[in-house]
């Protein structure tokens, strides 16, 4: 059965450019899409070593240079490039301040496949599997977004791993979670984009979005961008949503959870090749009750704001922007708004700073987000997917500053990351499509996190790591976790929530 699932995913896992990778990567190839002088075909950030004459190779440095600088296997014949690599994530740690805790691990086993056919059609797909047994902090977060049986004596269930989906129990405190993830994109002409999957997206250039982000589980959509006059282009997308509720009548073995859907329209604009501007809008529509399964027709329509036409949509509108100076530096910004009200409002500041040494990387960023920005009236009807928030991880009702700083030298790589959370009248739940009725809280969170590693093989981001967190709450007990691993980082899993 699972290799089953794995072939129809890939069978519909085709995305569209030769240049353009189609899943949503980690931040190791963000940060290089984000330099100013970004060359596609080579990190901007990491060494990777000097040009090789493979003719005048040995055989074991052929398979060196194979394992260490390429995919685990390759294939190029004529207009057909594929690429397959494995997926793992091998990682054991502990809680250094729980002398009792139990160790905190993460299996997790998948393969990774793209490629590209002809000059104007290319695909990307992934297939994981994962067991995990997490941090306190970690657990409290996935159990309380898990999902609803509205009848059950135990009404919220099975928790939900940002990235990762809907959780069953492993062993004892542990996670068992899979999950697949295919797109491709489809340029009929040259300034003709067609992407289809259920890849993530992620809006912007900061390490946060406050429009779209890959923190939430995958949906399957359908994206559509249209270049024109050079400068500008015009983007259209239609996204199928869930809440992770089940409905209260159903005829199958299970009930099906509760569906929305979500249109985005986005207008950008290239000032020049410093600076560009873009106006976003993204609305979530209903499906209906439990006999309705499609969204009114106007929501089909690829024009904005006929998301107002309906009193149940919940519609959210920004602005994005970014400027480069020189070679070195970028400025970005968000202006996100649901409402005209300070609590419906929400705030991006950052800059980007780059080789100030050799390979290194200094990012600050703010973020302030209101109390109400991504809540609708009809709790159902909030910007979640999965029961996590689409667009930060936090939610909203804080304000949030962001310290990154990154060096390699050769393939060793050093990272700091410094979050700090000011929470007032918080509440964790509060886009639930369920009422919780939990109490607000006023908390500040430090959350340090320090990695040194090994790249093994920097196309795959393939590292041998150490990391160190440290969490410290006015509310809740301070940990610091200690972890080693192997993993392939292709892409985001955000634990600094």
């Amino acid at each position: 059965m699972k290799k089953t699932g794995f072939l129809l995913v890939l069978m519909f896992a085709f995305s569209g450019h030769s240049q353009v990778e189609t899943i949503a990567g980690h931040s190791f190839f963000r940060d290089q899409t984000q330099h100013p002088v970004f060359l596609e075909n080579g990190p901007a950030i990491c060494d990777v070593g000097f040009q090789k004459d493979s003719l005048k190779m040995s055989f074991g440095k052929k398979l060196k240079s194979h394992f260490m600088d390429q995919h685990l296997f390759e294939i190029h014949e004529g207009n057909v490039n594929l690429y397959l690599s494995p997926v793992v994530n091998f990682q054991v740690g502990t809680n250094w301040l729980d002398a009792d805790g139990p160790t905190l691990y993460q299996n997790t086993r998948g393969i990774y496949v793209k490629g590209t056919l002809l000059k104007n059609f290319s695909f990307a797909t992934t297939f994981v599997e994962n067991q995990a047994r997490f941090s306190d902090y970690e657990n409290d977060f996935i159990s309380s977004h898990g999902e609803f049986y509205p009848n059950a004596s135990t009404p919220q269930q099975n928790g939900v791993v940002p990235g990762g989906g809907r959780t069953k129990p492993f062993k004892e405190g542990g996670y068992d979670y899979g999950y697949a993830i295919g797109s491709f994109l489809y340029q009929p002409i040259e300034n003709l984009e067609i992407r289809a999957g259920n890849a993530p997206t992620f809006v912007g250039s900061g390490y946060r979005s406050l429009i779209l982000s890959d923190n939430s589980y995958q949906a399957p959509s359908i994206d559509v961008k249209y270049t024109f006059f050079k400068k500008w282009n015009y983007r259209v997308r239609r996204t199928r949503l869930f809440n992770l509720i089940r409905k209260p009548t159903f005829s199958t073995v299970e009930a099906y959870y509760q569906p929305k859907a979500a249109a985005m329209h986005s207008l950008s604009y290239e000032v020049s090749p410093e600076i560009s501007i873009g106006l976003f809008e993204h609305s979530v529509w209903s499906k209906g009750d439990t006999v309705t399964t499609k969204p009114h027709g106007l929501y089909y329509a690829p024009f904005p704001f006929l998301g107002l036409s309906q009193k149940d949509n919940f519609n959210l509108y920004g602005l994005n922007a970014s400027e480069i100076i020189g070679g070195k530096v970028r400025f970005y910004q968000q202006f996100v708004f649901s409402a005209f009200q300070i609590k419906a409002m929400g705030m991006q500041l950052g800059v980007r700073l780059y080789n100030l040494i050799p390979n290194s990387l200094l990012q600050f960023e703010y973020n302030k987000v209101g109390a109400e920005l991504y809540a609708s009236e009809n709790p159902t009807m909030s910007h979640t997917h999965y029961n996590l928030p689409l667009a930060h991880p936090k939610g909203q009702g804080f304000d949030e500053l962001v310290i990154r700083a990154n060096a390699s030298i050769k393939r060793f790589y050093g990272e700091s990351k410094t979050i700090c959370y000011w929470l007032k009248n918080y509440k964790e739940q509060s886009l639930l499509p369920m009422d919780m009725n939990a109490n607000s809280l006023d908390d500040f969170i430090l959350h340090q996190q320090v990695e040194i590693g090994y790249r093994i093989n920097p196309k795959i981001n393939f590292c041998f790591f150490a990391r160190g967190v440290y969490r410290k709450s006015n509310i809740d007990e301070n940990q610091m976790l200690i972890h080693f691993g192997l993993s392939t980082n292709l892409f985001n899993s955000y634990n600094d929530y």
